[in-house]
């Protein structure tokens, strides 16, 4: 009897030695963050008199905090939050940082853009749906469902400038990680960090900021708003497969290049997921 039940433990501790090996990423372990390669897209519409916005702002650096490069963040500065108070620079909010791109996503004055008429701060997390614009009160948990997954594509950028005619430029190489069969567009986008411009913030006595640390702020959109297609859905992609594209764009007369970073994200056409995002600062 005592055989059998010595032999009846053996068979349980294998069998639980077995499914432990089974368990596979991604998966926290005591509480840290497994990383698998994936990189999410955070899409900030944002006013330099948006007083409220700031908190976002603190939400991005937090999101950064935790997640590091995992995280892709881009400052749209859009709606009538964006426009500039005076054209007298000696005066505050003088500073005009609405570009093209972002007047057609969030609007410019009073016109609404694609995503509608907007209530600052609001994003989009990974996603470019208008549905899935989100308070960013609720970034972080959509950030959570997303950060240890595996990315489907891999993303690589070598950028370049020529001081000559100030033009910005890249290859970039968008090789599949996973086989899949999706409608493909990439994306490709100019920011700059360390604008240090006015900002109002609400929870301060004295609202209006001077100096404020304004980043991954939106310069330009090198191939539009929502990119260009790059692979149709009738088209499997395998392991390896890759796709390159060039780009060049010039820089604005006010734009401190070494302060700039070029960012590109593909996404699936069809539901609008953002699959893998990348970023580099142009000086690297």
């Amino acid at each position: 009897m005592k055989t059998k039940n010595y032999i009846l433990l053996i068979i349980v501790a294998l069998f639980f030695s077995i499914s432990c090996d089974k368990l596979e990423e991604p998966y926290a372990k005591d509480n840290i963050f497994i990383w698998n390669g994936r990189k999410m897209l955070v899409l900030d519409f944002t006013g330099h008199t948006c007083g409220n916005c700031p908190r976002a702002h603190e939400t991005i650096d937090l999101l950064i905090e935790e997640y590091g490069e995992a995280i892709v963040p881009v400052a749209i500065h859009s709606t009538w939050y964006a426009k500039p108070s005076t054209t007298d620079t000696t005066l505050p909010f003088n500073y005009d940082f609405r570009t093209d791109v972002g007047d057609y996503l969030g609007g410019r004055d009073l016109e609404t853009g694609f995503y509608g008429e907007l209530f600052l701060p609001v994003g989009l997390i990974n996603n470019l749906a208008v549905e899935n614009l989100k308070v960013h009160g609720s970034w972080a948990t959509e950030i959570a469902l997303l950060a240890s997954t595996y990315p489907e594509y891999l993303i690589n950028i070598e950028p370049a400038y020529n001081e000559t005619d100030s033009l910005i430029s890249c290859e970039i190489d968008v090789t599949t990680n996973i086989g899949n069969s999706r409608k493909l567009a990439l994306t490709v986008l100019i920011l700059e960090d360390h604008i240090m411009q006015w900002q109002k913030d609400y929870s301060l006595e004295n609202q209006d900021i001077e100096g404020y640390d304004h980043k991954h702020v939106l310069r330009a959109g090198v191939n539009g708003a929502f990119g260009e297609i790059i692979k149709d859905n009738t088209d499997a992609s395998v392991i390896d497969d890759q796709i390159t594209k060039s780009y060049s764009y010039k820089a604005g007369e006010d734009w401190i290049v070494n302060n700039c970073i070029i960012v590109a994200f593909v996404y699936d056409y069809d539901t609008k997921e953002v699959l893998q995002a990348e970023m580099i600062h142009i000086n690297e």
